[in-house]
């Protein structure tokens, strides 16, 4: 039964000072405004912090071939364990605990956290060749993409109105991708191998140069966040700005109403972790993390940790092989976010999911034919965008699927643990490729798309929930 809202916008019959720990009065009125460049700037910075932090990831697997392999300062077999330390167990420390920092501390800390942890590591890392030196400072360093992927969702989910969610977050994370394809992929060609140390420097210096200034001015604090934990005076400030602005840019007399009825946010001052493994969230829980778990292993790092050695095995140079990768994010998974932003919320999201894991599947059949360059270039480039659709569409899915008090610790929890099979998939992704290299690599490509991107995409889609134009309030509390 919905609550009628009184005058003053608590719930009638209920005493306005005592309600407004149970009704999420902040919520109500951020999710009513029109859409303006309020919203879409802070989405845009969201997505500058992925795409710079995350620009970072895999720098191992892009200089291997070119830098350490030639040197022989280890081998193949080492260049897979520190894959699975950056990509999985730093990755997965950073997004459980730096999740938890920001359900606790709030969004905002957590990048800045997150924007200090990528870059301090990486200073010492180009005045070393040897593998543990290197192992443990990429390590440490992917703690802090690990946070920047348990908040730049969420933070952005609580920032957009639901009718519109599906378009903007889609449509942000294009430039997420622009920025990490350029970013990580155009020094490389004019750096690599003659500077690679520039190349390693500058995620050193993009960090703390350019995204810490916004997290600190740039940057307000989630109303959303500020609520559920009994903020309220913050909430208002922040709330009462943003409708300032969206009133002054989209030129109405006067904001829609509120619907309080539809908002019920509980008041918090600690993280309910357990909440997380019980009940309907304890089996979204599961879901979520089982399909993490095996599409990290596959259709993400078994295939992007493993595309520059493929490509270097058709007779790439380095100029080929970043510029390959540069146009595989940049056109292709560009393209793919663009497009799946203009269907916005016409479509749910487990479709998308399931569809993208099967046209990966088509590109990497037809990428195992055809070696040339035209044709690497332009199949690479379908594959990176399909796994890109399937990867963000994911983290909005499970950013949506959690309540505002668990929201961050929930996608830390998924998506951070889900990186378990970022440890074991470049592993077996690596043990395939080298010992199916007579046969064109073919239990690499089996492996990555079968059990590393259906299966994952079928999970969700068979049993995930529907989240099409929904409330957070409603489908996630």
């Amino acid at each position: 039964m919905q609550l009628r809202s009184s005058v003053d916008g608590s719930p009638s019959g209920v005493d306005p000072a005592s309600s407004i720990s149970a009704v999420g009065r902040a919520a109500a009125r951020l999710d009513r405004l029109p859409l303006t460049w309020m919203q879409w700037r802070l989405a845009l910075i969201t997505q500058i912090f992925w795409g710079v932090i995350i620009a970072a990831d895999g720098i191992p697997a892009k200089l291997y071939p070119f830098v350490w392999g030639p040197q022989h300062a280890f081998g193949p077999g080492a260049l897979s364990v520190m894959l699975a330390v950056q990509f999985g167990v730093g990755i997965m420390i950073g997004e459980y605990l730096i999740g938890i920092a920001a359900d606790r501390w709030g969004r905002r800390q957590a990048l800045l956290m997150s924007s200090f942890a990528v870059a301090l590591p990486l200073i010492p890392a180009p005045f070393t060749n040897s593998f543990w030196p290197l192992l443990t400072l990429f390590g440490l360093s992917s703690i802090g993409m690990g946070g920047v992927l348990s908040v730049n969702v969420v933070y952005m989910g609580e920032i957009v109105p639901p009718r519109e969610r599906g378009r903007v977050m889609l449509a942000s994370q294009v430039l997420a991708e622009l920025v990490f394809g350029l970013l990580g992929n155009v020094p490389g060609i004019f750096w690599v191998p003659a500077h690679y140390d520039w190349f390693i420097w500058l995620f050193a210096a993009v960090p703390i140069a350019v995204l810490v200034p916004l997290a600190l001015w740039a940057m307000p604090e989630s109303p959303r966040w500020l609520e559920a934990h009994g903020r309220h005076d913050e909430a208002e400030r922040v709330i009462a700005a943003m409708e300032a602005e969206c009133q002054r840019r989209s030129g109405l007399a006067a904001l829609p109403e509120p619907d309080y009825a539809r908002y019920r946010v509980p008041v918090t001052e600690h993280v309910p972790v357990a909440e997380l493994f019980r009940g309907e969230y304890g089996t979204r829980t599961i879901f979520l993390l089982t399909a993490w778990i095996i599409g990290y292993a596959g259709i993400v790092y078994g295939f992007t940790g493993y595309l520059p050695v493929l490509l270097h095995s058709f007779g790439f140079s380095a100029q080929l092989t970043f510029g390959a990768l540069m146009v595989a994010s940049v056109a292709g998974g560009s393209l793919g976010l663009a497009i799946c932003a203009l269907i916005g919320e016409a479509i749910e999201r487990r479709t998308v999911i399931v569809s993208a894991a099967l046209l990966f599947c088509v590109a990497m059949a037809l990428l195992y034919f055809n070696h040339g360059t035209v044709a690497a270039y332009v199949l690479s480039s379908f594959a990176w965008g399909t796994m890109t659709v399937w990867l963000f569409n994911m983290y909005n899915y499970t950013a949506s699927a959690y309540p505002t008090r668990l929201r961050a610790t929930g996608v830390g929890l998924t998506d951070g643990l889900g990186h378990l099979g970022s440890i074991f998939g470049p592993l077996i992704a690596g043990w395939l490729f080298a010992t199916t290299a007579y046969a064109g690599h073919a239990g690499w490509y089996a492996y990555v798309t079968v059990p590393g991107a259906l299966l994952p995409a079928l999970l969700i889609g068979l049993w995930g929930i529907n989240q099409r134009r929904a409330i957070l309030e409603e489908i996630s509390t």
